[in-house]
């Protein structure tokens, strides 16, 4: 009967793959990712986190958010937590000097990051430096604020530092020290491997596609339903731009149903091709399409602080390397071939090559040994050139070429430029990291040492990730009641939480505004936040041109009785902080919540006005 039955079996089920092998395949294919992709993201979260940092240093943000003479003291953010597990290294500051060197030095971090210099060091301290700002001041933070402290988590597991970053940059100089143009044209510096396969790069795209799954699932409401959702949307004030106040003005009345039906569907697709392990050529880009169409539109219409773009810098890791090789087809240009003549024996010359064949990443450059006493020129389109206009011919052959030409060739800026690559090139001569080394050779020790970063940590995160999920996302009957209180712990002081609803069920159709009667000693009438006098109709003069914090601050201040009394010392205080006149120091005021219904479509009027007082300064 064996012999039988062995008979029996087809080819076909002979070289059928086992579980094993389909789950290797489906590791490669979920858990690999392109180091120049890894780069193009660090690139893109780095300019994240700057203009984000600049966003909240801002106006009068950094003040009011940020130190003891704003909405929060240090000392009561301790005694009165909003959160478990609060932290900041920004408690110990308290003065605006204090915090804007504290500003300074974090903007030095990230842009550090951006660079790629200590890359991995670097991702550490942005995890410090941004967590704690969005601890120092927890009482604005929405979905946005979590997808950047999400973003920079996952950023310390992953290379990113191996290509486009002065750490490949430098590790390269010292591990192939090129004595001639020969060893300049062999190339054999090109980083290998070019990919990366790791726990954290699934660990990223699971958390995505988490995210968009539950926004989808948890956008059931009848606003969803009916294609009324996007019309509401374009209605609260407190976040809406100047272009969604155009915009509903002059609604037609399929733009709403068309929009509303376009982001559910963009939402309900992008779980299932962000992780979709086949045909990724086709489906990567599709990701990429619908995040910059759908959150681009939403940043159009609503101001949302960090939310949009870092959903967009996420995008940015979805590249393949066969995206790269066809990109890299498109771009070489046979027109842009430059031969670049170099004196060897000239050390700065030598350097300056050196770093170019690192730069040609289209391989435009060939190099050719110069004549004695001309140690850096150009041959191009059988002209021979030299100087700046060298300089501007190299800069022009590499990619994005059209961008870092121009220094090389604004009068202006020319000079400036010159005296930039002469400095680098100087420094990188008597600094030690360019100094030959051969690539150190990995022990057991350093493979154990490896293995924490490499798998142990992000296991740790995944893990976290998905029981936060099943405690804040899933259904009421199907949540997770229990886990391990250390998972929790990396959920709270990491501030990774996982409940996704944004407009959901239904998004907003009233809105809140806060509304300040101060009373000066000149018997006038004002409110400090607009320096206008009180506007009881505020639903007549929207947008009211808010960013995130100040948005999020008059739509909560109802619901944070335990800070009305630090809002109230704020207020007192902007005279002061502000260098009003004497006679025009507060010595009464009323805070009041105007909130009112936002218009249904087809209509333009707000119902159901409702003013309630929440203190005064007698509190």
């Amino acid at each position: 009967m064996a012999d039988a039955s062995a008979a029996q079996t087809t080819p076909a089920q002979e070289h059928r793959p086992s579980l094993a092998a389909r789950a290797r395949w489906l590791w490669r294919k979920t858990a690999t990712a392109d180091l120049r992709t890894l780069a193009l993201f660090r690139i893109a979260l780095g300019t994240l986190l700057l203009t984000d940092l600049y966003d909240r240093a801002g106006g009068k943000n950094l003040v009011a958010f940020f130190t003891n003479q704003g909405l929060l003291t240090n000392h009561w953010a301790l005694f009165r937590p909003i959160a478990p597990g609060q932290w900041s290294l920004l408690f110990g500051l308290s003065t605006e000097t204090e915090v804007r060197l504290a500003f300074t030095l974090i903007a030095c971090i990230y842009v550090l990051f951006l660079v790629g210099w200590r890359t991995r060091l670097m991702a550490v301290l942005v995890v410090l430096a941004e967590e704690s700002v969005n601890w120092r001041f927890l009482l604005p933070q929405h979905g946005g604020n979590v997808v950047m402290n999400i973003l920079v988590v996952w950023a310390v597991f992953l290379p990113l530092g191996e290509r486009w970053s002065l750490d490949a940059l430098l590790r390269s100089l010292r591990r192939f020290p090129e004595s001639s143009v020969e060893a300049l044209n062999a190339r054999a510096f090109v980083p290998k491997p070019l990919q990366s396969v790791s726990l954290a790069t699934l660990g990223l795209s699971l958390n995505f596609a988490f995210i968009y799954f539950f926004n989808a699932a948890n956008k059931n409401g009848r606003l969803w339903g009916t294609g009324q959702a996007v019309h509401y949307v374009l209605w609260v004030d407190r976040m809406s731009t100047a272009f969604a106040a155009w915009l509903r003005m002059h609604e037609p009345f399929w733009f709403s149903p068309v929009a509303t039906y376009s982001a559910l569907i963009m939402e309900w697709s992008l779980p299932f091709l962000i992780l979709s392990p086949v045909r990724q050529f086709k489906t990567r880009p599709v990701v990429i399409a619908f995040i910059i169409a759908l959150h681009g539109g939403i940043s159009l219409m609503l101001t949302l602080g960090p939310f949009s773009y870092s959903m967009m810098a996420f995008s940015m890791s979805m590249p393949l390397a066969a995206h790269w090789a066809f990109l890299e087809g498109r771009l070489r240009r046979p027109d842009l071939a430059t031969a670049v003549r170099v004196d060897f024996a000239h050390p700065r010359a030598r350097l300056l090559a050196r770093v170019l064949a690192r730069l040609d990443g289209l391989g435009h450059l060939r190099f050719e040994q110069g004549a004695a006493g001309k140690p850096f020129s150009v041959l191009q389109g059988g002209q021979e050139q030299v100087g700046l206009a060298a300089w501007a011919a190299c800069a022009r052959a590499l990619p994005l070429g059209v961008v870092l030409a121009v220094p090389f060739r604004v009068p202006f800026l020319a000079d400036l430029a010159r005296a930039v690559v002469k400095f680098v090139a100087g420094f990188l001569l008597e600094s030690p990291a360019v100094v030959p080394e051969t690539a150190p050779a990995g022990g057991p020790l350093s493979r154990r040492l490896r293995f924490l970063p490499r798998v142990a940590l992000p296991s740790v995160i995944v893990v976290a990730m998905l029981t936060q999920l099943a405690m804040e996302s899933m259904p009421p009957g199907y949540k997770l009641t229990w886990r391990p209180q250390f998972l929790t712990s990396v959920v709270e002081y990491l501030q990774i939480l996982q409940g996704w609803s944004m407009f959901a069920p239904n998004p907003l159709t009233d809105d809140h505004r806060l509304v300040v009667d101060a009373t000066l000693a000149d018997g006038t009438h004002v409110d400090p936040l607009t320096h206008q006098p009180p506007d009881f109709e505020p639903y007549l003069h929207g947008p009211w041109g808010f960013d995130q914090g100040w948005g999020e601050m008059h739509g909560r201040m109802r619901n944070w009785p335990d800070h009305w009394r630090n809002f109230r010392d704020y207020l007192m205080r902007i005279p002061t902080l502000e260098g009003w006149p004497e006679n025009q120091r507060i010595v009464a005021l009323e805070v009041w919540d105007v909130a009112a219904n936002n218009p249904v479509p087809g209509s333009t009027e707000h119902t159901d006005v409702v003013k309630k007082k929440l203190f005064d300064q007698s509190l």
